[in-house]
């Protein structure tokens, strides 16, 4: 309960953090799937399956899961959907959260760092907005994924169908 707290807190704190907004549409196959808020100063790029959100201090790394239709098939694939990230993924505990009024799973690990394959640490979250399931990562060297979470847990927040 008191992680529950904490969390939540801190979402609110950068939710307040953020200011002023602006919404992006992130796709997934052939049409829009997804809309997030994410700070007016942040950056969006779409290639692929993958969005990568550039905000002032930490990348937050959205996908389209199209090999799963629920989360619990997508957690299996979380080293798989994160690779062109984070590579070698092994989740080590796995925490169970609401993100758009569904259940989510927030998954811990440790892996390497894929563009230069340093000793690392990840956070990623499955989830589902109306039929579509994503996963979204942050990463980084020793505690650095525990420091840039509460931003993607903002992020996450926001989350609705088209």
């Amino acid at each position: 309960m008191r992680t529950s707290l904490t969390l939540l807190f801190l979402a609110l704190l950068h939710l307040t953090a953020f200011g002023e907004t602006q919404e992006i549409t992130v796709p997934a196959g052939d049409g829009s799937a997804l809309k997030v808020e994410i700070p007016k100063d942040a950056k969006a790029t779409t290639q692929g399956d993958k969005t990568s959100i550039l905000l002032k201090d930490a990348w937050v790394y959205l996908w389209a899961v199209s090999t799963a239709k629920t989360v619990a098939e997508a957690v299996p694939q979380a080293a798989t959907i994160i690779k062109s990230e984070f590579t070698d993924f092994k989740p080590t505990e796995t925490k169970h959260i609401t993100i758009a009024g569904h259940d989510a799973v927030h998954l811990f690990g440790k892996g390497l760092e894929a563009d230069d394959g340093d000793p690392g640490a990840a956070e990623v979250v499955i989830f589902c907005v109306g039929t579509r399931v994503f996963a979204a990562c942050v990463h980084g060297e020793n505690e650095e994924a525990a420091k840039k979470y509460p931003d993607m847990l903002t992020i996450l927040k926001s989350a609705k169908a088209p």
